[in-house]
């Protein structure tokens, strides 16, 4: 069985959502995208959980990415004989000679941190390993790439040009000497340039596509799949059928991305950037429609035999799959 390793998804967030309206769920078993026991059936071995706050949904955004560490830890405790959180190479390693689940833990939107330095080094105690600059709103350290009308044409969907903020360029070098991975997903076209000429370690883009296949700002351009390949860093296939279609346009069906559409995008990617950049990122519990043959974890399988069904290697597979994430992991943890 091709083991899997993915890493994007919001489903902590999902928890915590469900629980402040009232509801028991947890981890091990829920009716969400993601879950412990549909994870070990599918053949899993990592998972990247991802902090993520939308600042502008919440009174202090720090505070609920506390609440988030919080489920995280508990979930964590609650199902050690499951899963365990990975800091070190070595706890993948352990975790998979034990046949236990692996929790890679990010942050979604750094801009929780204020880019404080004190504030990163309790992200970092707590394990996180990977973090985004922004999400979809400005924040101190940086802007976003993002659907929205542009301040002068009035366009839906346009790349910003505008790079890091101070803050964000201290915020980096600091994450830097943490080894808290830099994920570039979400941050604008400017913000990218302005990281990968300051930045001195590889990095990533946890859950963003090829621009070249579907043109949404959230995706990466031909120059940015180059430039994070070169360093050695990855980019995760994301589900969200937007990033994977090309003139996607609310209420079109059908609703969630097609196989055809998903293998496109990790062709050109590899085109583009070759076989070793590649990942998953599937942004599951963060998009609201997922793919019309994966709707959860549990078929993610179907991708792979997908892929061997129509031209893609063995060794692509692997790679895709867990292979490029593991070497990532070994070089970089």
């Amino acid at each position: 069985m091709t083991k899997i390793m993915d890493l994007h998804c919001d489903t902590i967030s999902r928890i915590r959502s469900r629980r402040n309206e009232g509801h028991i769920c947890g981890l091990q078993d829920n009716h969400f995208h993601v879950d412990l026991k549909r994870m070990k059936e599918a053949g899993y071995s990592l998972q990247t959980f991802a902090l993520f706050t939308d600042a502008a949904e919440e009174e202090s955004p720090f505070f609920a990415s506390m609440e988030l560490l919080d489920i995280f830890r508990e979930e964590m405790k609650k199902n050690d004989d499951w899963i365990r959180q990975v800091i070190t190479y070595e706890d993948l390693e352990k975790n998979e000679a034990e046949g236990k689940l692996s929790a890679l833990l990010s942050v979604e939107d750094g801009g929780v941190s204020m880019g404080l330095p004190d504030i990163l080094e309790e992200y970092r105690k707590a394990g996180v390993r990977l973090m985004t600059l922004t999400w979809n709103h400005e924040n101190v350290l940086a802007y976003p790439n993002k659907v929205g009308g542009h301040p002068k044409n009035g366009r839906n969907n346009w790349p910003d040009e505008r790079g890091l903020k101070q803050k964000g360029f201290e915020a980096l070098e600091k994450m830097e000497e943490l080894s808290i991975i830099l994920d570039v997903s979400h941050l604008s076209d400017g913000g990218f340039f302005d990281a990968a000429r300051v930045s001195k370690k590889p990095f990533i883009a946890s859950h963003s596509n090829a621009r070249a296949v579907s043109s949404h700002v959230r995706n990466l351009t031909d120059d940015m799949i180059r430039v994070i390949a070169e360093r050695g860093g990855l980019i995760g296939l994301n589900f969200c059928t937007p990033f994977l279609r090309e003139g996607w346009k609310p209420g079109s069906l059908p609703a969630g991305g097609t196989m055809e559409e998903m293998l496109a995008q990790v062709r050109y990617l590899i085109q583009v950037g070759g076989e070793d950049c590649i990942a998953l990122g599937s942004d599951f519990d963060g998009i609201e429609e997922t793919p019309e043959e994966i709707p959860s974890c549990l078929a993610m399988p179907r991708l792979a035999e997908a892929m061997e069904q129509n031209g893609f290697t063995h060794t692509e597979v692997e790679k895709v799959f867990s292979e490029n994430v593991r070497r990532f992991l070994k070089e970089n943890l």
